[in-house]
């Protein structure tokens, strides 16, 4: 059985090792995040909303070296236009020093970049 997909707000993001942001050649979001091996969760490092996946979430990304020393390990995506399925898997949790740039000049308008844009307002 296929594991369930980690969700932000229920929107569901599909986890990758690290460097394969490469082959995902489609805009949408994508979150640096270290995967907890005992508990199976995420713990997001950078979220970013990008025009191009395979160009932005790689080694030449201004968080990646610090993403690394703080463990990244998994890169999750959600390609824009992907329709968000009801939550099955676990929400992910925030590193206390996690970025998020949504809306930067290019990006495209997103529905799930919108939904995370709310809650993240509400995150304390």
């Amino acid at each position: 059985m296929p594991e369930p997909s980690p969700h932000l707000s229920g929107v569901p993001f599909l986890p990758l090792h690290h460097h394969d942001g490469r082959l995902i050649r489609a805009a949408g979001l994508f979150a640096f995040a270290r995967r907890d091996m005992l508990g199976g969760g995420h713990v997001v490092l950078h979220l970013e909303l990008a025009e191009a996946i395979n160009r932005a979430a790689g080694p030449g990304h201004p968080r990646w070296a610090w993403a690394l020393g703080e463990g990244l390990n998994t890169l999750l995506v959600h390609v824009a236009g992907w329709r968000a399925a009801p939550a099955s898997g676990p929400e992910m949790t925030w590193h206390p020093l996690a970025q998020v740039v949504l809306g930067e000049a290019g990006a495209p308008e997103d529905a799930a970049a919108a939904v995370v844009a709310q809650a993240l307002a509400a995150r304390p």
